[in-house]
């Protein structure tokens, strides 16, 4: 029987957590879908 190898796991960094986080806030601005800083107003809906 033979042992498996241990695979170091690596860390990537993704940005902030504020960045990460945005679209959790309710506002008038759109984070997740939309550019940061859209406003709710530009939306269109079909």
């Amino acid at each position: 029987m033979t042992k498996a190898t241990y695979e170091r796991p690596e860390m990537t960094d993704l940005g902030s957590f504020e960045s990460m986080t945005q679209s959790a806030v309710k506002g008038s601005m759109l984070d997740m879908n939309e550019p940061a800083g859209t406003p709710v107003s530009d939306l269109t809906f079909s």
